[in-house]
C-alpha cells in the first residue's frame, strides 16, 4: 500500500507539472483526488481511496496534494479537480461564500467518510494538559491555507473558556508549518488531526514527545459548538496502540469529512466512483484506522453542509441509506 501511495503521489506531481485540468483528465479517463499536503491525514487516506478506485475502475486515479483545502476547493467547484477530501466546516464555508465572499454554488457532496478529530498539540514536557492552559502561550490560531482548521481552532479556544485575546495568537500557512514551529520551539502549541504522520513525526522529534490538550470546561459541549460553529462536537478519544502519543483519555474537537465534487461531474462518473468506494470501504476501514469512525451505512449521513450530488442521492436511495433527515437537510439548502 505504501508503494502504491508513493506512486500515486509521484503521478499527481506529474499531473500538476503538466498543468492537466479535469477536462483533460476525464478525456483520458483519469480521476484526480485533491488532498492536503504529503504527510497529512487527507493525503494518506486519499492515497488509499485512489488505490481502491484505480483497482476497481481500471482507470488512472491520482492524488493531487495542495497546501490546504482552501486552495483546492475552488478547483473542485470549477471541475479542475475531480473530487476532494474536505471537512464539513471547509466545504460549507466555501459553498455559502463565508470564506471568500463569493459562494462556490457548484460544490456537491458524494459521501461522508469519517469524523476527523482535531486537537491542540504541545510538547509533553511543557506541563500543559488542557486547552485552557494555553493562556498567555504562543498558539497557532490561524492557518492561511486551511481556513476550516482556523475556524475550529478559534471555536476550540472559546469552548475551553478562553478568549482569543487570552493567547498569543500566531498565524502559519498550514499543518506542517505549525508542527515544524512546535518542534523548533517557535510556538508553544499548534493544531492538527490526531494521529497523522506529521504529528507522529513531531512526537518522535521532540524530547519527551507531544501531548494532545484535552478540551474541558462548561462550554465544552455540543450545544456550545452548535451556536459557535455548527458541525463540530466534543469527542473523547481513548488510548490506542495506533497512537502511542495518547497515554490517557483526551477530549478533542471532531467534525465530519466528506468526499466532495462539482455539480458538473456527470451522473455516470458519480455512480462509478461511489460504487467502487462503497464496495472498498470495509477494507479501507481495516487499512486506515481513522476510517473506522465511518461505515458503509453512514456514507449518506445528514451532517453535510453542502448538498449531495443528485446521482449520489439516487445511489444512496437504491442502497436504502437515504432518510427523512437527508430530505430535510437537502430542503434547507433551498431556503
Amino acid at each position: 500500500m505504501l508503494r502504491r501511495i508513493k506512486g500515486l503521489a509521484a503521478a499527481a506531481a506529474l499531473v500538476a507539472t503538466m498543468g492537466l485540468g479535469a477536462d483533460g483528465a476525464l478525456a483520458q479517463g483519469r480521476i484526480t483526488i485533491g488532498t492536503n499536503p504529503q504527510g497529512s491525514l487527507y493525503y494518506t487516506i486519499g492515497g488509499g481511496i485512489a488505490a481502491a478506485l484505480q483497482e476497481a475502475l481500471q482507470r488512472p486515479v491520482t492524488v493531487q496534494p495542495f497546501t490546504g483545502s482552501s486552495v483546492y476547493l475552488p478547483l473542485i467547484s470549477a471541475g479542475e479537480v475531480t473530487v476532494g477530501l474536505n471537512s464539513a466546516i471547509d466545504a460549507g464555508g466555501w459553498y455559502t461564500g463565508a470564506e471568500s465572499g463569493e459562494p462556490l454554488e457548484n460544490l456537491r457532496v458524494l459521501a461522508r467518510l469519517w469524523p476527523l478529530r482535531q486537537a491542540y498539540i504541545v510538547r509533553a514536557n511543557d506541563g500543559m494538559t488542557k486547552v485552557s492552559d494555553l493562556a498567555g502561550k504562543r498558539t497557532v490560531v490561524d492557518m492561511t491555507a486551511l481556513t476550516g482548521v482556523s475556524r475550529v481552532n478559534r471555536a476550540t479556544i472559546l469552548a475551553s473558556g478562553l478568549a482569543i485575546e487570552d493567547v498569543e495568537a500566531v498565524e502559519v500557512s498550514g499543518l506542517k508549518a505549525g508542527l515544524d514551529a512546535l518542534v523548533e520551539g517557535g510556538v508553544d502549541a499548534t493544531a492538527a488531526a490526531i494521529g497523522i504522520p506529521l504529528a507522529q513525526q513531531a512526537n518522535a522529534s521532540i524530547p519527551g514527545g507531544i501531548r494532545y490538550l484535552s478540551l474541558t470546561g462548561e462550554n465544552a459541549t455540543v450545544d456550545f459548538f452548535n451556536k459557535e460553529l455548527p458541525g463540530v462536537y466534543p469527542l473523547e478519544v481513548q488510548p490506542t496502540p495506533a497512537m502511542p502519543e495518547i497515554t490517557e483519555p483526551v477530549v478533542v474537537s471532531a467534525y465530519d469529512i466528506f468526499l466532495t465534487t462539482s455539480s458538473n461531474l456527470p451522473d455516470e462518473e458519480v455512480t462509478a466512483i461511489l460504487t467502487a468506494l462503497y464496495d472498498a470501504f470495509p477494507q479501507l476501514r481495516e487499512d486506515y484506522p481513522p476510517l473506522r469512525g465511518g461505515a458503509q451505512d453512514a456514507m449518506a449521513f445528514a451532517s453535510n453542509t453542502v448538498p449531495y450530488h443528485p446521482a449520489a442521492i439516487a445511489f444512496f436511495k437504491e442502497k436504502g441509506l437515504w432518510s427523512k433527515d437527508n430530505d430535510a437537510r437537502e430542503a434547507s439548502f433551498a431556503e
